[in-house]
């Protein structure tokens, strides 16, 4: 009898040690790609995580050295931007951000066919939009509405 009441306690511990105040913190850290096509709004943007990266610093010093910089080294978030028609001039923006949010993995291959808004302004918001019509609408209500850090963007991935 006295090892059933020990088992409930060890349960019941092992219980509360997973508690919701314990998976509040699980925010992972993303490469926010941003691929715009020279000369036009188009924008896509994908959200990339490597589990080697989990400070924030890491990530931005990736993205100041590897990306940006002319070191090379250690590769954490492997992408590729395929080859366009010629004439077609693609700038990809990078950002990195640590969110709770649950990102569907990416897909190249996969559709586009999610429009956000990605506010990057004091923090991170991503807020979907049935097309980008509407999403340019929404950017056009803001007063700071000519910020780099506020765009729509298509995604293949789910934000949730």
């Amino acid at each position: 009898m006295q090892h059933k009441g020990l088992l409930l306690r060890i349960m019941l511990l092992g219980l509360l040690s997973v508690s919701p105040l314990t998976l509040a913190d699980q925010s992972e850290i993303y490469l926010l790609g941003r691929f715009t096509y020279k000369g036009t709004p188009v924008s896509k943007a994908v959200l990339l995580a490597d589990k080697r990266v989990t400070e924030l610093e890491q990530c931005r010093d990736f993205v100041r050295y590897q990306i940006r910089g002319n070191q090379r080294g250690i590769n954490y978030y492997r992408h590729h931007i395929r080859a366009q028609r010629k004439g077609v001039n693609i700038f990809p923006h990078y950002a990195c951000i640590q969110t709770d949010l649950r990102v569907s993995e990416w897909n190249d291959y996969d559709f586009y066919d999610k429009v956000y808004l990605i506010d990057l302004r004091g923090g991170q918001r991503f807020t979907r939009y049935k097309d980008t019509n509407s999403c340019w609408a929404a950017i056009r209500k803001e007063p700071d509405k000519h910020s780099k850090k506020l765009f729509c963007a298509k995604m293949s991935q789910t934000l949730g």
